[in-house]
């Protein structure tokens, strides 16, 4: 069959960081869902993917990537497994590998284009975090689309826009960041069950070490004993230094805000479905609200705001604060632990 030029899906919802999410890839199922009819919204996409519930720490380093979702699970695929399956689909993954071309990506993104369905990719712009390509010229050399990073100045030298705001870059593939490509248009299976949510977020929740990782409960004790390594915090600290200390504190913030706002509220549905249910899954739903008051109330507060300024950094690097926060995020993990619990306790009993 001959290969169109060109196909562009016009009305794909944007793609981007702001205060409905903060999780790219939920926030691309959100975007591709609703462009697809279907009924997945934010908090759905992260408490079925299982974003919801994760935290990661790398004991090995002071890791920006901690955040990324494709560590919410040991096995790295099945957060995109789960997270097809809010929009009831199957996964249908093609991975970057030394033996994988240019055209095969092309060739794929051109199927799921013309058949009507935006494709997530991780990449494309930026870190392998996921975006949404939604349409694609020169037989899929150029691509359109949205990705959270698109209006960041430090990757802005090699793409343009769109008059609705996608981006159109043809330097994708030299990215070395540009990793997968996940079909919207695969197969449909049924939902996850409640109970396999359920399963899945205890899993997620569970304290253990995957390699250099601690995840869960045990993320925890990797940040605070970060946080409490003076060395990493010298006085004389450059800011650049500082910059790399605030993000990756930040982003287990931002997890954490995000994350189990939007499990709790999955978590409150679930007990308006099952009211016999109701009183374990309103206790797990309190764990999670109670961390969320101490990032609010007390953490946000001590470091000056929200934000990640010069102000924000300084405050993160006196030692008193950071014994502080210690104690904070000693508290949050007991949250989580008696929140595991209870979602344990409500998987034998949906």
């Amino acid at each position: 069959m001959e290969k169109q030029e060109s196909a562009i899906l016009y009305g794909v919802p944007k793609v981007a960081y702001g205060q409905d999410g903060c999780t790219p890839f939920p926030i691309c199922i959100r975007s591709c869902g609703t462009y697809l009819g279907l009924a997945v919204d934010y908090t759905r996409a992260m408490a079925e993917s299982g974003a919801a519930f994760r935290l990661t720490w790398d004991t090995a380093c002071w890791n920006g990537g901690n955040v990324d979702a494709i560590l919410t699970f040991d096995d790295p695929a099945k957060v995109f497994r789960c997270g097809m399956r809010a929009m009831e689909r199957n996964l249908k993954l093609l991975r970057r590998t030394p033996e994988t071309k240019k055209e095969d990506f092309m060739a794929f993104i051109r199927r799921e284009i013309d058949a009507g369905n935006p494709v997530i990719a991780l990449g494309i712009i930026g870190p392998p975090e996921a975006c949404v390509i939604t349409g694609y010229r020169e037989e899929g050399r150029i691509l359109l689309g949205w990705n959270v990073f698109q209006e960041y100045p430090e990757y802005q030298a090699n793409i343009s826009f769109e008059k609705n705001g996608y981006f159109i870059t043809g330097d994708w593939w030299e990215n070395p960041d540009t990793t997968a490509l996940i079909a919207t248009g695969a197969e449909a299976l049924p939902s996850l069950t409640p109970v396999e949510v359920l399963e899945n977020a205890a899993e997620v929740l569970k304290g253990r070490m995957c390699g250099t990782y601690a995840k869960g409960t045990l993320a925890y004790d990797a940040w605070k004993n970060a946080l409490l390594c003076d060395r990493d915090f010298p006085e004389d600290a450059v800011l650049p230094l500082l910059v790399e200390r605030m993000m990756c504190h930040g982003d287990a913030m931002d997890c954490l805000s995000d994350g189990r706002f939007h499990g709790a509220k999955y978590l409150r549905r679930l007990a308006q479905q099952y009211p016999g249910a109701a009183p374990r899954l309103n206790a797990a739903v309190n764990e999670m609200e109670c961390i969320s008051e101490i990032l609010w109330k007390e953490m946000i507060p001590l470091l000056g705001g929200w934000e990640r300024g010069e102000h924000q950094m300084r405050q993160l690097a006196k030692p008193e604060n950071r014994r502080l926060l210690a104690g904070q995020i000693d508290r949050m993990k007991a949250h989580d632990e008696k929140a595991c619990a209870r979602i344990l306790e409500l998987t034998k009993e949906l």
